[in-house]
């Protein structure tokens, strides 16, 4: 007789994984000893995965450098890794302006010594710096531009705007590497910035980082780098340090962008400096590279902001630009413009900022209408505008 087969149907355990044959122990000691380990050693090998994700996604990195051809680890923050890659990108682009003077010497005889003033960064490849014009305002003197690597250039060209307090220098050099303009107008304080430069005209390529500290500000300078007094609007202030030698050195964000150029610090005061915003010089470089030269409309007029706060408090004012004094020559006098005309409106849009910008965005040439406001009345002028040689 044939014997049926049998199926054998294995049940797991509860707890107990399918081909994991469970672990059997008669002495309950050893098996609650044995027990502890194994939980112990599932613990361990959980905490050694954890820490490794942490490890692997915490904000630390480490980057190697080399110090007498030996790596190095070093191990930086993702903020501060921010700041190190930047300096990296845009050192080379970073330049010493250092003024060339012949003098005597007892043991050389006649020797021709160059002394770095301030600071510049490249614009274009083709060898166009931009720096402060107060950095070099001596018509009569020699100019030269260092690189970070030591490369002197003389410079064959100097293009200044006194207004503005820009100069483009030109050197002759076809692989200098420009820096990439950013937006000023696109910036807000509490933002990281980044500043270089020569302080003091000797630490080349000296980095101090710090925020926006405040924008729109109206800065009056007055120290010995002007020689003689004058007011800068819509500027940048920030806390990154900067001293005489950073002048015309580049304000970056952290994406290595030029926001700004660095122009004055505060005598008696820490951590306050001011910086153009780089919008301005951009039309000022595109100027340059079209006609050689700066092209800059001419009113004839200097002036003094009111703003709307100031004027709550005095009856005999209004919001916009005091004209303090007049060019006799130039087209503001011709039209009738006096002393104590506050200009209200210009070219159809209110005085308020700076006015010196306001101007800057017409073209020379150009007939502008001016509402001007005095003792009381208003009255409406047209002027056109002229170039300023």
């Amino acid at each position: 007789m044939k014997k049926k087969s049998k199926k054998v149907e294995v049940k797991q355990k509860e707890g107990v994984k399918k081909g994991i044959i469970p672990f059997k122990c008669k002495d309950p000691k050893k098996a609650g000893i044995i027990a502890f380990l194994v939980m112990f050693l599932i613990s361990a090998m959980l905490l050694g995965a954890i820490l490794a994700v942490v490890f692997l996604s915490n904000p630390w990195n480490k980057s190697d450098v080399s110090s007498d051809g030996d790596d190095v680890n070093v191990v930086v923050t993702q903020e501060e890794n921010l700041i190190v890659n930047v300096v990296k990108e845009v050192q080379s682009s970073v330049v010493s302006i250092a003024v060339s003077q012949l003098s005597f010497s007892n043991e050389e005889g006649l020797i021709n010594e160059s002394s770095n003033i301030g600071t510049g960064f490249v614009v274009d490849s083709s060898g166009i710096i931009v720096t402060n014009q107060h950095v070099v305002s001596k018509l009569d003197a020699d100019y030269k531009v260092i690189t970070s690597k030591g490369v002197e250039y003389d410079v064959v060209e100097i293009e200044r705007d006194d207004n503005s307090d820009i100069a483009v220098l030109k050197v002759d050099a076809t692989d200098l590497i420009p820096l990439k303009f950013g937006d000023s107008d696109a910036i807000v304080v509490g933002q990281t910035v980044i500043a270089i430069g020569t302080p003091l005209g000797e630490y080349m390529g000296s980095v101090t980082s710090g925020i926006v500290s405040g924008l729109d500000r109206d800065v009056t300078a007055s120290s010995s780098w002007f020689g003689s007094s004058k007011t800068y609007e819509n500027v940048i202030q920030t806390d990154a340090a900067v001293n005489p030698g950073n002048s015309g050195g580049p304000l970056l964000n952290t994406a290595g962008e030029v926001i700004g150029i660095n122009f004055a610090t505060t005598a008696g005061a820490d951590n306050i400096a001011f910086a153009l915003p780089i919008n301005i010089v951009k039309s000022r470089v595109d100027e340059y590279r079209t006609y050689g030269k700066f092209i800059k409309p001419y009113l004839g007029v200097s002036y003094q902001m009111i703003s709307e706060y100031q004027a709550i408090y005095y009856q005999d004012v209004v919001a916009g630009a005091l004209v303090v004094r007049t060019d006799p020559y130039g087209p503001a006098h011709s039209v009738g413009i006096v002393r104590g005309d506050i200009v209200i409106e210009f070219g159809g849009e209110k005085v308020e900022g700076s006015f010196s910008a306001m101007i800057s965005e017409h073209e020379v040439g150009e007939e502008i209408e001016m509402k001007l406001w005095n003792e009381g009345e208003e009255r409406v002028v047209s002027v056109t505008l002229v170039e300023l040689e």
